[in-house]
Parts: C-alpha cells; sequence; structure tokens
C-alpha cells in the first residue's frame, strides 16, 4: 500500500471514512477522517481525531494532509463529510 494525501485517499475508497497513519508516526499512532474539504487545485483539508501512541489526543483541521505522506490503515462503514470549495 503506498502513500498518498488525505484528499485521494478518501475518493479512493469511496469517501467512507478512514483510519490512516503517517510515514512518520510509529506503530501504535492513527487517524480517523470525519471530513475532507476540497479545493479546486486537488489539494484540500482533512479534519478528525488523532490518537497517538503515548495516549495523547487531537481534534480538529489534520496537518499536513495535503503531504503525499498518509496511508490507510482501515476503512469504515460510515461515510465521512465533504466540501468542494470554488
Amino acid at each position: 500500500m503506498g502513500y498518498d494525501n488525505i484528499m485521494n485517499l478518501a475518493k479512493e475508497h469511496g469517501l467512507k471514512k478512514i483510519m490512516v497513519m503517517r510515514n512518520t508516526w510509529g506503530f501504535g499512532s492513527w487517524c480517523i477522517v470525519n471530513k475532507v474539504v476540497f479545493k479546486p487545485n486537488g489539494y484540500g483539508s482533512a479534519y478528525g481525531y488523532i490518537h497517538y501512541k503515548n495516549g495523547n489526543t487531537d481534534h480538529g483541521e489534520i496537518k499536513c494532509a495535503g503531504n503525499y505522506v498518509w496511508r490507510v490503515v482501515k476503512v469504515l462503514d460510515e461515510m465521512m463529510e465533504t466540501e468542494y470549495e470554488e
């Protein structure tokens, strides 16, 4: 499984919520993507819940969502929220 940006991964998996991991994160850190905002340039923003292996959590915008450093760990059954900016 290769690395890509979160917006491409969301499209690739039918806009279902996805659990992703960043290439620099160690085992035990993960993120659930609940929402993506697509921009005309092909990039955008992603929002969700991050769980770090040390037990810390974060909610809100996922930093570096447009970078090609993410891989899908699991596809969930629920659809994510989507927005399209002009």
